[in-house]
């Protein structure tokens, strides 16, 4: 069950909310339904500031870019 952000068009009100298919999203604030879901962006990884390093992990398991899914076509 995945947890979206949300913002109020009533109060203005930021807040997330852990959705399931059946959720009726309510703002907590004011209690409206007037709520659209907001673009959630990732945490950045922790690493001080240096970009990530890949180059350990490899490829993936099987060969291939899909564990051998794509039946060994060149990318």
């Amino acid at each position: 069950m995945p947890v979206f952000d949300f913002g109020c068009r009533e109060c203005g009100r930021a807040f997330d909310e852990l959705v399931r298919a059946d959720t009726t999203v309510i703002c907590p604030a004011c209690g409206s339904l007037e709520v659209e879901r907001k673009l959630s962006v990732p945490a950045r990884p922790a690493t001080a500031g240096k970009p990530p390093d890949f180059s350990r992990l490899g490829p993936p398991p099987g060969s291939g870019c899909c564990g051998g899914g794509c039946h060994g076509h060149a990318h």
